[in-house]
């Protein structure tokens, strides 16, 4: 163990118990020991019993402070050298997919999480995160809040979750929020307070909140229904081709940077192709038999 749990230990295991008295009660009553033997055992255990709480309090303030593993201090927030009309605060296993949904099809959005190996695993990966505490106000506006036309909340904690919606409710109550949520009670608590459905910590909602943010940033329901699926299928091949090289992490860093790369060019290439955002069509029957193929081969 650390230095600091030994320390811990060896205070803790100076203590006598309670126990101890009923033992030598009963070593007295059976003449194993003398009354007389028995007194300084318990003068003994009660003394330690009393002296405990002085013992953990020198440990605490003067023991730990010099011999005892330091904390790391506190990492400041990055500066936000850019901002978009898009924040997303969390940057995990969910609100990755998210983020990287909406990049590739030409959505940047400014990226805000607290995990410091988080961060800077993302930036390996080439992506663009900044270290800070998503619910400071102070964070917020420098990631450009005021201009946003939506905050994307991807958090696990539900106290940090609970925090910025009511600080963004309350100074920019226009603005749309999409969020994620860990329990069921607080799914009807979020949704409340946002007025909109929240989204329960599963991958699949996960695809289905990029695509309500897709659809909030002026694309129509059919298209952000195709892309998701397709950015789904792509993905889903993605993870296969990175399954390969999981135990090389110098490997799996490179193929999954190249892989985000690509991903992002052929979804922004068959978009353009296709003029999604600028077509006036519908639910035609050729895309609608392909999708119902494909959902065939995965199941």
């Amino acid at each position: 163990m650390s230095a600091s749990n030994n320390l811990l230990l060896a205070f803790s295991l100076a203590q006598g118990g309670e126990f101890a008295f009923v033992l030598f009660s009963f070593a007295t009553q059976h003449h194993i020991l003398t009354p007389q033997e028995t007194a300084p055992f318990i003068v003994a255990v009660a003394l330690s019993m009393a002296l405990t709480p002085l013992l953990m309090l020198i440990n605490e303030k003067l023991i730990l402070t010099r011999f005892g593993v330091k904390r790391p201090e506190t990492q400041p927030a990055d500066e936000i050298t850019t901002t978009s009309h898009v924040i997303i605060a969390g940057f995990g296993r969910y609100g990755s997919v998210i983020g990287r949904l909406l990049r590739a099809h030409g959505i940047y959005p400014t990226v805000l999480d607290i995990n410091p190996d988080q961060v800077n695993l993302l930036r390996r990966l080439g992506l663009n995160v900044f270290y800070g505490d998503a619910s400071r106000l102070d964070l917020l506006q420098a990631a450009g809040i005021e201009n946003a036309q939506l905050l994307i909340i991807a958090l696990d904690n539900p106290d940090t979750t609970r925090d910025l919606v009511e600080t963004v409710r309350k100074h920019y109550p226009q603005l749309k929020i999409l969020a994620r949520s860990t329990q069921m009670q607080q799914t009807f608590e979020l949704e409340e307070m946002i007025g909109r459905p929240a989204y329960p910590e599963t991958r699949e909602s996960s695809l289905l909140m990029g695509e309500d943010a897709l659809k909030i940033l002026g694309y129509r329901a059919f298209q952000a229904h195709r892309m998701v699926n397709k950015f789904q299928r792509r993905d889903r091949e993605i993870s296969e081709q990175l399954a390969l090289v999981r135990h090389d992490q110098k490997e799996f860093i490179k193929k999954a940077r190249e892989q985000i790369s690509n991903l992002e060019k052929v979804m922004l290439a068959e978009e353009l192709s296709q003029s999604l955002k600028d077509s006036n069509s519908g639910w035609d029957p050729t895309s609608l038999r392909e999708e119902i193929s494909q959902s065939k081969k995965n199941i």
